[in-house]
């Protein structure tokens, strides 16, 4: 029977030990299209959103290309949720349907405080910044093959 991984082993290591250094990245600018292609041919469903200096400004994940596709089958009432949700799915831009200013790490950061985070705030993904430009993503996918080499 394994032991579970500790949440001192977990405080030990570094995001910037597990990160992705070189994570796929879009413009605000992308179109839909082509953030949908991109998406088909990786395995991960998300890309932080990036200006010309590499400010991190957003993240796009497969949930906001979800909320593109779907269409509602009662009618809603309108208002402010209602009025979001009929100009994302009009959208033709990454820089329409992205989450902005989205939760994020530095890469000092330990894996048991990244683990906090996603727990907290129901993520899979968060971009590493460092002095405002984007180092890298931590992904639950990255923790979970953590978890498998600690073992």
């Amino acid at each position: 029977m394994r032991r579970p991984v500790s949440p001192v082993q977990l405080g030990m290591i570094r995001v910037r030990d597990m990160m992705n250094a070189r994570p796929e990245k879009v413009t605000p600018e992308t179109t839909i299209d082509d953030l949908i292609d991109r998406m088909l041919s990786q395995i991960e469903g998300c890309f932080p959103v990036v200006d010309r200096e590499n400010r991190l400004v957003g993240i796009v994940t497969e949930s906001d290309v979800l909320h593109l596709l779907h269409v509602p089958t009662r009618r809603a009432t309108v208002g402010p949720d209602v009025v979001r949700k009929l100009r994302k799915r009009m959208a033709t831009t990454v820089g329409e349907i992205m989450t902005k200013d989205p939760v994020t790490v530095g890469p000092n950061a330990s894996i048991q405080e990244v683990l906090e985070i996603m727990t907290a705030h129901k993520l899979r993904h968060i971009p590493v910044v460092e002095r405002g430009k984007l180092v890298g993503m931590i992904c639950l996918r990255n923790i979970v093959e953590l978890y498998r080499l600690i073992r």
